[in-house]
């Protein structure tokens, strides 16, 4: 039988034996056992890898929703927010690390928006309420988000690295929270670990309230 131990931290960490024999994977569930997408975890250090700032990464509209619905983007990067939908939309963000307003467009605003600063950019639209979207803005290379299966696979673990970050937008501490982890948890060799992280069912509203919608 393998071996197991629980950790609470708010996220419920199940470490058990595996068979990888270099990449550590990590697969995430919710407390209902389902696999779950877009969780960041990120590793706080930095190092030299240039980034190109001058493609833009995209934050796409379609069948009325952000896509990807959560965007990872190296501080200082250029995102453009084409709407591939045959209706308008009108994207905007009240968060601290980016305030910004792309009034009622159709096709492709004519310039895209840079990412100053860290942090969780939560981006809602004008005209349909039900559209939320998130934009992780990081400054650290080793930041990774797992995929609709809930995997997420770590070629490498940075030696100097002693913790790193765990974020989910539907996460019950809230979407601004990050839960703080021992690198410890990820350095040993053949280790597969599973996280079980609670969660909530987000209530379809207005992101922002009342508040955050503009007149037309």
């Amino acid at each position: 039988m393998l071996d197991k131990k629980t950790i609470l931290v708010g996220f419920i960490l199940l470490i058990s034996l595996g068979n990888v024999a270099h990449a550590t994977t990590i697969n995430v569930i919710n407390q209902d056992g389902q696999p779950l997408a877009d969780v960041v975890l990120e590793i706080p250090l930095h190092h030299s890898e240039e980034n190109d700032f001058t493609t833009p990464l995209i934050m796409d509209q379609i069948d009325k929703s952000f896509a990807p619905n959560v965007l990872i983007a190296p501080k200082n990067s250029l995102v453009s927010f084409p709407n591939s939908d045959d209706i308008r939309h009108h994207v905007y963000s009240f968060s601290a690390a980016k305030t910004f307003e792309l009034k009622l467009y159709a096709a492709r605003p004519k310039n895209p928006v840079e990412f100053e600063q860290e942090g969780i950019v939560v981006l809602g639209c004008n005209i349909h309420d039900s559209m939320v979207g998130y934009i992780y803005v990081h400054d650290n290379t080793y930041t990774v988000k797992s995929n609709v299966t809930g995997k997420i696979e770590i070629d490498e673990i940075p030696a100097l690295a002693k913790s790193f970050y765990l974020w989910h937008p539907n996460a019950m501490k809230g979407v601004e929270h990050r839960e703080m982890l021992p690198i410890a948890l990820l350095k040993a060799n053949n280790k597969e670990i599973t996280l079980t992280l609670n969660t909530k069912t987000p209530v379809p509203r207005n992101t922002f309230g009342e508040l955050g919608k503009h007149a037309h």
